[in-house]
């Protein structure tokens, strides 16, 4: 009795045995069939190609809008300030063909891969008339490796891929609200140096004027036209005119010129709010590029803004005739106001 009895348990953990091996054959079976990579965006994109791009995070689908308008891409979600092509290009790039190896279909697990609504980020693309051109959800990267987890929205399948899809979102540290100011145009001025003939420079100390003096070649050997050889606008010297008349040090001069020329935002502010507020209403700091053409370029300068977690410190800025507050260095700033002692010639 006692041996029939220890046989049927025996026959019952040898048919349990049984079932496990042909289901985990089954399941290998399964694994093994599918495809080694699997194309997850199938296609190719551009700036041109879009419309829109949505980031989403959380209960936000569009913590980030980037939208094709007019005159190139804008940034809506800031403000419709200008956004920059190269970046824009750079994640069309990354999604252009995203391979993955696969690595789990339970809904239960989608948590560990960062793959649920409150942790993945949502990649959406859309056309030029509006339709859905393609979408991702991005998870975790791979602790101690390369890669990160990604599925296409409405599955639970979960899959590898090696390419880095949160660093050219901004996104280096792994899966997070997606920031706006990432996507920036922060290229404020930008200017050929040699056609400037003139920098006027106001400030607590008054007004100064830095003017160019440009070298005059002398006449060919043998010339008896009489006409004046046109100024070599390669070269020059630079003269203080206002409030003295004073030569300054070439060096030094340009310095302050080539600050001008060149000026990189680091961040952009609300540009309906009241310019007082900015104390750029009446700015007391004002510098000027006169050009050989007789276009001038006017940069005000205004109150400092502190610095903030979510923000960098720096100091309001606006071009005369364009609305875009601009936050650019107190660097920059500081080699653009130089005192007039600190342009002189060294004794």
């Amino acid at each position: 009795m006692l041996k029939s009895k220890h046989m049927v348990i025996l026959v019952v953990v040898l048919a349990v045995l049984v079932g496990v091996s042909l289901m985990q054959k089954a399941d290998h079976r399964r694994e093994t069939a599918l495809p080694a990579t699997t194309v997850l965006l199938d296609g190719q994109w551009t700036a041109d190609d879009l419309g829109r791009l949505d980031l989403g995070f959380d209960q936000d689908d569009q913590a980030v809008t980037l939208e094709q308008g007019p005159d190139g891409w804008v940034v809506s979600s800031y403000w419709g300030a200008k956004a920059s092509r190269d970046r824009v290009d750079t994640v069309l790039r990354t999604l252009g063909g995203l391979e993955g190896e696969f690595r789990s279909d339970s809904a239960d697990v989608l948590d560990d891969y960062g793959l649920d609504t409150a942790q993945s980020v949502r990649i959406r693309g859309f056309d030029r008339q509006g339709v859905e051109a393609f979408a991702l959800d991005a998870g975790v990267k791979v602790l101690g490796g390369q890669g990160q987890f990604v599925r296409l929205p409405g599955e639970d399948a979960v899959y590898l891929t090696p390419t880095n899809i949160l660093g050219p979102l901004g996104l280096h540290q792994g899966p997070a609200r997606p920031g706006s100011r990432h996507f920036l145009h922060l290229e404020v001025v930008k200017e050929d140096r040699t056609a400037v003939d003139e920098i006027i420079l106001v400030d607590g100390a008054g007004e100064r004027r830095l003017v160019k003096e440009f070298a005059v070649p002398e006449p060919a050997p043998g010339d008896t036209s009489g006409v004046t050889p046109e100024p070599d606008r390669l070269t020059w010297e630079w003269r203080l005119t206002t409030p003295t008349d004073e030569p300054l040090a070439k060096t030094r001069a340009d310095g302050v010129l080539g600050s001008l020329v060149t000026v990189r935002g680091v961040d952009i502010e609300d540009p309906t709010a009241d310019p007082a507020d900015y104390g750029l209403a009446e700015p007391e700091r004002r510098a000027t590029l006169v050009f050989a053409d007789g276009r001038r370029l006017t940069l005000e300068f205004g109150a400092t803004r502190e610095a903030a977690p979510d923000r960098p410190v720096g100091v309001r800025m606006r071009l005369v005739g364009d609305p875009t507050v601009w936050v650019v260095t107190e660097y920059t700033v500081n080699n653009i106001f130089k005192a007039t002692e600190d342009l002189r010639p060294e004794s």
